[in-house]
């Protein structure tokens, strides 16, 4: 039997977890925000992984990354300008860029070491993005920036928060409450839409659905959508959020009409059925999300379980 040391274990929950073998490690430094690795686990291939947990991997980043950017884009029609909230990898801006009708990406992300490793290490996930000229990096605090926009006076058609869980005493769990929403509210123009990773809905639906329920208490129209992702060994949960577009528009007809003339090159997950499928959920899971009433703030925020 191998050595522990060469397998790789991320902890859900106190009492459940996965394991991958670690083929390769390719590199590990410390930030001054966290723990930064990138290595090869079988069978995902290269995966990035912060505080002990994948935060993508190469078997399916794409899942992830199309899954969270092309709704939000394609419910909007013609997004010109998209912020985007964390992204790293530079996979998010990837996917934003893809977009015809897009002429500015502006992505804060708190953490240059990730950012510089992820242009070193993992070409696969942003594909030259950080080169683009219409991508405006931001090397500083997501809420701070927020804050500031709303100051200016800044617009954005969409806004991605593609940000770590809202753990206590973390980074992210200030981005997770109304007060946040409201703000991202007020940098949203005419039309806006707003999405955010909201979460395992397998592990600990209760933090998908307080996630939910807050920001329903900021927009009018509101819809969560999953996939499954390997590398998370997990049913992922998003957001979608807008005053303006209703998700429940964005039927897979909608979606099958759209990208072609939006999107350049051909997608390798999201089409008309992952549409259909994402935006489906289990009856136990809708029973859990008309039950949670709860609503997060700075006074009460939500934390995922650690």
């Amino acid at each position: 039997m191998e050595p522990l040391w060469n397998w790789y274990v991320e902890w859900e929950l106190p009492g459940s977890g996965h394991l991958f073998h670690k083929r390769e490690l390719i590199c590990h430094c410390r930030s001054p925000y966290q723990d930064i690795e990138v290595a090869v686990l079988d069978p995902l291939g290269k995966a990035l992984i912060l505080d002990g947990k994948i935060q993508s991997a190469e078997l399916d980043e794409h899942v992830y990354h199309e899954a969270l950017v092309h709704p939000a884009m394609i419910l909007h029609g013609s997004p010109r300008r998209v912020l985007i909230l964390g992204g790293g990898e530079g996979a998010t801006a990837r996917e934003v860029l893809r977009f015809r009708t897009v002429e500015e990406v502006v992505m804060v992300d708190i953490d240059r070491e990730v950012i510089e490793a992820s242009k070193r290490y993992l070409p696969e996930w942003h594909r030259g993005a950080f080169g683009d000229p219409r991508l405006n990096l931001v090397i500083g605090d997501g809420l701070e920036y927020v804050e500031e926009a709303s100051r200016r006076g800044e617009g954005f058609d969409v806004v991605i928060a593609d940000l770590a869980d809202p753990t206590e005493g973390g980074p992210a769990y200030k981005l997770y409450v109304r007060e946040f929403y409201e703000k991202a509210k007020t940098i949203l123009r005419s039309g806006g839409v707003f999405v955010t990773q909201a979460t395992s809905l397998s592990y600990d639906i209760s933090t998908h659905a307080i996630i939910r329920n807050t920001i329903a208490s900021v927009f009018k129209h509101v819809a969560s959508y999953t996939v499954f992702i390997k590398s998370f060994d997990d049913e992922w949960s998003f957001v979608i959020a807008s005053d303006d577009k209703d998700p429940a528009t964005l039927t897979p007809e909608r979606v099958g009409e759209a990208l072609p003339g939006l999107v350049e090159g051909e997608n390798r997950f999201y089409d008309p059925e992952s549409h259909a499928r994402m935006f489906s959920l289990p009856r136990y899971a809708r029973d859990i999300l008309a039950r949670e009433k709860r609503v997060a703030t700075l006074d009460n925020p939500v934390y995922v379980p650690v």
